[in-house]
């Protein structure tokens, strides 16, 4: 099984278009003198001098840096040195032009960067980024895909910028999903857009930038991050000034990023607006594009970003009674696709479309019942019981819950041929145990929140038992352990044996290791519940389950 995020993990280092290109006969190694680091502009021009006139990509120690190939091009090495901002931090000389020996990268630990305060998940990232096997255990060797190229100025200027935006598509992207395929959108589709469009790619950097401080436990790039999102707010004003019509792909994409990453990262900007409002925001263009049933499953762009906010907008109404309904229970026109598809596994999701329609449907059950099941001081009413009405409908969920959790689902077909047995293997039991579970988890809050059920009740634990035996079957340090928080969260809360609470509880301290920040929200609240007894829904304060 390995350690967190070793290369039999889904979160390796490695680029796929690594591992697919053609593998070059190695260079002769020349020990350097120095440490020499170069910038980007450095990199392609070459000391002052030195090159003809017209010439780029001049030989340094025997290497040609940037390093092309047919597939990508390789800038350098991130080291996984802190970002001390700006003007503090060199970024000049961010990127390292040749490998230095392994275990020459680390820290002194004199504290310096440690995380923000009450954010316990400090030193077990650093670990998860440099012990054996870790992200940063070796020098990571930049390389962006040339189908990704020209670069943009923002990018090709600043090698700090480079190092981040190749952070996100190695390891940022990779843990946004349950299931890192050749076919990740957030590693092809949001780069492709983000290189057209500035607004998305300063979001992208920002998710960067926050990402590798709370893996690495150092301070977010506060300066820096400030520079890169000063213009996102007036320019996403001016698109919606255009009228509702006008709302493009990369539009939409800005709204989402902006929920997401206030999500993940909280407070990143510097006026403070919640996940919910941004989210609002992104629901409204939905509707103004024709709503979820308009998104047409042959327009990858558009596919891609309905998933994304179909994700973000039913687990968002599924963590909080004062969080808005989702738009509806059906999320994409039926009309020009293989009916199959509702039975394949979303790599994206982690589990079937199918699956979030009937989340969709039990978090408008739910909340229909709040207001009555919860009193004005936001304590559950013991003697509260659902109508009839509401009983027939949560009868007809319950019965589509077990369909589809015995129903023989597609894995994921986008696998790559260098792919071992084993991983196709590990990978597909990871998806089905990941679709299972948040089947499990919605038959919980179909029977806590909908049905009035108690903690005790035969159901709930039965669901309980098979979301921790789910996690056996998942390795740790993958990226479906990343996203399996919803149907963690979920089984702890209503968790009732000690064994099963430990068990739920490690794991949730593991993913926080991987640096999103609703892990720990989440975690927190949980001890919470265990601690008064009283359920989730009293001490919910704006936390994302998911």
């Amino acid at each position: 099984m390995g350690t967190p995020l070793t290369p039999n993990s889904s979160v390796a280092s490695e680029d796929v278009s690594t591992r697919n290109a053609p593998r070059p006969a190695p260079a002769p190694y020349v020990p350097p003198p120095e440490l020499r680091r170069l910038s980007v502009n450095s990199l392609l021009t070459g000391p002052p001098g030195e090159n003809p006139p017209g010439l780029v990509s001049p030989e340094v120690h025997g290497r040609q840096y940037p390093i092309g190939d047919s597939s990508y091009t390789t800038y350098g090495f991130d080291l996984g040195h802190p970002d001390l901002d700006t003007p503090k931090n060199d970024d000049a000389n961010a990127i390292v032009i040749f490998s230095p020996p392994t275990g020459s990268i680390g820290f002194s630990g004199d504290g310096q960067y440690d995380a923000s305060p009450g954010l316990n998940f400090g030193t077990r990232s650093k670990d998860i980024a440099f012990e054996k096997g870790g992200y940063y255990a070796k020098p990571v060797p930049i390389k962006i895909s040339k189908s990704l190229e020209p670069l943009p100025r923002l990018l090709l200027e600043n090698p700090m910028n480079l190092l981040y935006f190749h952070h996100f598509l190695n390891h940022t992207a990779r843990i946004l999903v349950p299931h890192d395929c050749e076919q990740n959108p957030f590693r092809y589709i949001l780069p492709q857009m983000a290189v057209q469009h500035e607004n998305i790619l300063c979001l992208l950097l920002t998710f960067s930038a926050s990402h590798r401080a709370r893996l690495l436990n150092h301070q977010e790039p506060a300066n820096r991050i400030a520079v890169w999102v000063q213009d996102v707010f007036p320019k996403l004003r001016r698109d919606l000034d255009n009228g509702p019509e006008q709302v493009s792909n990369f539009t939409l994409t800005t709204a989402i990023m902006l929920a997401s990453l206030e999500i993940i990262s909280p407070n990143t900007f510097e006026v403070p607006i919640s996940w919910q409002n941004h989210l609002t925001i992104a629901r409204q263009m939905v509707i103004a594009r024709g709503g979820p049933k308009s998104v047409q499953r042959n327009d990858r762009v558009a596919y891609f970003l309905s998933r994304w906010f179909a994700y973000l907008d039913v687990l968002g109404s599924l963590s909080g009674s004062k969080n808005d309904s989702p738009l509806g229970s059906s999320y994409w026109s039926n009309d020009d696709y293989d009916a199959d598809e509702d039975f394949q596994i979303d790599c994206l999701l982690g589990f079937t479309s199918r699956c979030i329609g009937i989340l969709a449907r039990i978090a408008e059950l739910a909340k229909q019942c709040e207001s009555k099941r919860i009193d004005e001081d936001g304590n559950v009413r013991e003697d509260w019981r659902p109508t009839e009405d509401v009983i027939d409908k949560a009868e007809k969920i319950r019965m589509d819950l077990h369909e589809g959790r015995d129903h023989v689902y597609k894995g994921c077909n986008h696998r790559s041929a260098d792919n071992s047995e084993s991983e196709a293997g590990w990978d597909a039991l990871e998806i089905y145990a990941t679709n299972e579970a948040f089947h499990w988890a919605g038959l919980i809050h179909l029977c806590r929140r909908v049905l009035g059920k108690p903690t005790t009740d035969p159901d709930v634990q039965r669901a309980v038992r098979e979301i921790v035996g789910a996690l056996y079957k998942v390795r740790r340090g993958s990226t479906a352990e990343a996203c399996l928080l919803f149907p963690m969260f979920t089984a702890g809360c209503d968790a009732i044996d000690p064994g099963q609470r430990n068990k739920i509880m490690e794991r949730l301290q593991s993913v926080e290791g991987f640096g999103m920040t609703q892990v720990h929200k989440a975690r927190t609240l949980m001890q919470k519940v265990w601690d008064t007894g009283k359920p989730w829904e009293a001490l919910v304060s704006g936390e994302f389950f998911g």
